[in-house]
């Protein structure tokens, strides 16, 4: 006769009373956490430094969009790559603009607009935002408007990447957790690098 398995008893459930005593004992245990976490010196550095990397990203689009600091060059020469489109007077658009310095330097500008071609070694404007002096746009003798530079795509995207996940992650509260902090941090940290050393 083979013995018989030792049967587990059955679990009672909790009753109502005792679940929420649990909930508040979590609530409680997660409450200390918080505020232990908040005492410490990587709660207020992180933070610290992620506000200052958003406000960063902002005063980049605000000088992409808006004013920022020029700088005067002169160009060897100017190159453009019409495209198929045509303004109102029926002459094509320019889509595209080759500029090269006097040192050799060149630069792309997204025009999409007719504008006259300037001159050679006629002089043009470079716009840089104001914190970390990053070529952002472009002005021309022959128009008032400013033309977005090919090398600031890069750095725009990633502005506006960047903001949308530390306004996810500041309206979640994930800066109240150290991983979620940390990573946010090492996000912008990584981010900044790549601006100083593009």
């Amino acid at each position: 006769m083979a013995p018989e398995e030792k049967k587990r008893p059955h679990r009672i459930p909790l009753t109502s009373e005792e679940v929420a005593q649990l909930v508040a004992l979590k609530k409680r245990k997660e409450a200390k956490k918080l505020a232990l976490f908040k005492k410490t010196i990587a709660y207020r550095v992180f933070n610290v430094f992620n506000i200052c990397c958003f406000f960063i990203y902002w005063e980049i689009l605000f000088c992409f969009m808006g004013p920022c600091h020029y700088q005067t060059h002169y160009a060897r020469s100017f190159g453009v790559k019409h495209g198929d489109e045509r303004n109102a007077a029926g002459r094509r658009i320019i889509s595209e603009m080759d500029i090269v310095n006097l040192d050799g330097k060149k630069i792309k500008l997204y025009v999409r607009d007719y504008i006259e071609v300037p001159e050679k070694f006629s002089s043009y404007q470079i716009g840089k935002d104001y914190i970390l002096q990053k070529e952002l746009k472009a002005m021309l003798l022959t128009s008032e408007a400013s033309y977005g530079l090919q090398s600031a795509s890069s750095i725009i995207f990633l502005s506006v990447f960047i903001i949308i996940i530390s306004c996810i992650s500041f309206f979640y509260n994930l800066n109240e957790n150290s991983h979620s902090l940390t990573a946010v941090a090492i996000l912008n940290a990584i981010t900044i690098l790549a601006f100083t050393t593009i």
